[in-house]
């Protein structure tokens, strides 16, 4: 599949953002504001802002976490139709390689941390998160 529209990747890296699968330990109470929720996940310092290492993180063992038969890349059943709604991309298999998936990550960070401080908070983070509201909300 060609990747030239960097729409790929932020639909996948708000896909993934937007993963229920909770990253710290299930006695955490899981935050009902989302901008909240996404911190429980990603905050692994519990500093109150994600840092784009911790982004980073996140989002491979999310991938990982779909890589169902490690081959590296997410193809087939593992790779979500939902991605691929809105993203103006070439439709020619369905694949994308880890590298290729860590390659668009830093990028989409880039769009949300207006500050260049290499951390997402406050309006930065609600930024990012009304962005894959927008984004699940578009799709069919």
């Amino acid at each position: 599949m060609s990747y030239r529209n960097t729409g790929l990747g932020l639909a996948l890296a708000l896909a993934f953002a937007g993963s229920a699968a909770a990253q710290k330990p299930a006695a955490d109470a899981k935050p009902a504001d989302p901008a909240a929720r996404l911190l429980h996940r990603m905050d692994r310092n519990g500093d109150g802002r994600i840092s784009f290492e911790e982004y980073r993180n996140a989002m491979l063992r999310r991938f990982d976490a779909r890589d169902k038969n490690g081959d590296g890349k997410l193809d087939g059943e593992e790779f979500p139709k939902s991605w691929l709604a809105g993203a103006g991309i070439e439709d020619s298999g369905h694949s994308i390689s880890r590298d290729e998936f860590s390659d668009q990550l830093e990028p989409t960070f880039n769009q949300f941390d207006a500050d260049r401080d290499g951390q997402l908070a406050g309006a930065e983070l609600e930024s990012f998160v009304a962005a894959r509201k927008a984004r699940r909300e578009s799709q069919p």
